[in-house]
């Protein structure tokens, strides 16, 4: 019993609780390769003091709180571990899933798509996670 509560509580901790943005055209995601997936969670600051004319974000990965520059380092390290030694000029195989706020400008979300896009972490493969209206009935 202790095990599969502390497994719970660790894929608790990689899925914010968040209000997904909704997309007509979604295509359910069936790749379930945890090793290559990175979730970064981008979330309101504060949802009692939220201002959309001057948001501020979170950004966790597995419940971390990260600033662009060590969310750039912690990818780096992750990418690195999962690039083809013999070609490491290539991208890295590992790859991404954005899930962010629905009140979230694009421009926090672009930040983080341009850490990953970073010429030395190199990770070009992201999925965005979304909603449809009919799951939110």
């Amino acid at each position: 019993l202790i095990f599969f509560m502390i497994v719970t509580d660790m894929t608790r901790k990689e899925i914010e609780e968040l209000v997904l943005p909704w997309s007509e055209a979604a295509v359910e995601d069936t790749d379930s390769d945890d090793e290559r997936r990175v979730i970064i969670n981008v979330a309101k600051e504060d949802p009692d003091t939220w201002n959309p004319r001057n948001p501020r974000v979170t950004i966790k990965v597995k419940a971390e709180v990260f600033d662009l520059d060590s969310l750039k380092e912690y990818l780096f390290k992750e990418a690195e571990t999962k690039r083809d030694l013999e070609h490491p000029s290539q991208p890295s195989e590992i790859f991404v899933l954005i899930r962010c706020d629905r009140e979230i400008r694009w421009r926090e979300v672009q930040w983080v798509m341009q850490a990953c896009a970073d010429p030395a972490v190199r990770i070009y493969k992201l999925q965005f996670a979304t909603s449809t209206p009919e799951e939110e009935k």
